[in-house]
């Protein structure tokens, strides 16, 4: 049992990380659709759609970020302490980020003057961008083995800004606008309209090439700088998610192309999911590559009885209250 613990909750981080990553990456891909809109008629039709899709569900997703924080804090306290030394600078401007994104998302719908809602609309895009980049780019970072045990191991600008860590901040990006354009598709057909259907499908497609491109290229910077993790990527664990991100992100693309819309949402989160799954699995046992494994980190056994205990009622809780908001919402009951 003592040994089990500690995968058991290092399966609940990444199952938060992962959540996060899917469903809380639709919600920054439309704010990143929302930046591109432009000002045509088009445009502000597709600001209008996303506007509906995101009001009743907006910031409910940030609840597994939160859980992830404490599930990393409290079971492995090395880790947190050893990420926010080397990595504060990049967790700092992914929080400003993810603030200004939601008080200007607020601050739109009440800004009367146009130059002030266009301002209201730029700060939300752009930060929708860049939060989710430097989340990503943390975990980067991590995974480049640039992040030491407890204080910088080396300049914190070579960390901040390897090859890998950018590279995992721009797949995020690519990430996220697919993820955000696909759902979009749903929302439009769910609303009924086919011409806001049909300028999502069209970007969601273009999103699919932008991570696949953008995904292939952080391969050969991870192929570089961590052969280590490369090789568990491809040819270790971590071998049937990146299967899995390979088959269906181009997948999805086709049947959004077809205008095949069976199957397509569940894939899209499908590819998301999976390339967190190919980078924790490669990365295992290690959460500070060459540092610390799972064993070292964890905290001692009461603490990881107690934050399973806790996790499992919160859990009990919350999914509910989840499965009634995303069942309404899909059912147009929240939209006035």
């Amino acid at each position: 049992m003592t040994a089990l613990l500690p995968n058991v909750i290092a399966l609940v981080l990444l199952l938060g990380i992962t959540a996060y990553s899917t469903a809380g990456g639709v919600d920054f891909g439309a704010g990143i659709w929302d930046l591109l809109a432009g000002n045509s008629p088009t445009g502000r039709q597709a600001r209008h759609l996303i506007d509906l899709a995101m009001a009743p569900v907006w910031e409910v997703n940030n609840v597994w970020l939160v859980l992830s924080i404490v599930v990393c804090w409290t079971g492995f306290p090395l880790l947190f302490q050893s990420a926010f030394a080397s990595l504060y600078l990049l967790f700092a401007l992914a929080l400003i980020g993810l603030i200004l994104r939601g008080a200007f998302f607020a601050f739109r719908h009440i800004a009367e003057d146009p130059r002030t809602h266009r301002a209201a609309d730029l700060v939300f895009g752009i930060s929708s961008i860049l939060t989710p980049f430097f989340f990503a780019a943390c975990l980067g970072a991590i995974a480049s083995g640039r992040v030491g045990l407890l204080e910088p191991s080396r300049s914190v600008w070579e960390v901040w800004f390897s090859p890998m860590s950018v590279g995992f901040g721009l797949v995020s990006v690519a990430a996220t606008a697919f993820s955000g354009a696909s759902f979009l598709v749903g929302d439009a057909r769910r609303l009924g309209d086919e011409k806001m259907a049909g300028y999502f499908r069209q970007r969601a497609v273009i999103a699919a090439v932008v991570l696949i491109a953008t995904g292939t290229a952080t391969l050969v910077a991870i192929g570089v700088q961590s052969p280590t993790l490369f090789r568990s990527m491809l040819a270790g664990p971590g071998l049937p998610f990146a299967l899995v991100t390979m088959l269906t992100t181009p997948l999805v693309a086709f049947l959004l192309w077809r205008g095949i819309f069976r199957f397509y949402r569940l894939l899209t989160v499908a590819a998301v999911g999976s390339m967190v799954f190919a980078w924790a699995f490669a990365q295992t046992p290690y959460l500070l590559p060459g540092e610390l494994t799972i064993s070292q980190a964890i905290a001692p056994f009461a603490t990881q009885v107690l934050l399973l205990v806790v996790t499992a009622c919160l859990l009990l809780v919350i999914a509910p209250a989840l499965g009634l908001l995303i069942y309404l919402d899909q059912r147009t009951k929240l939209v006035e």
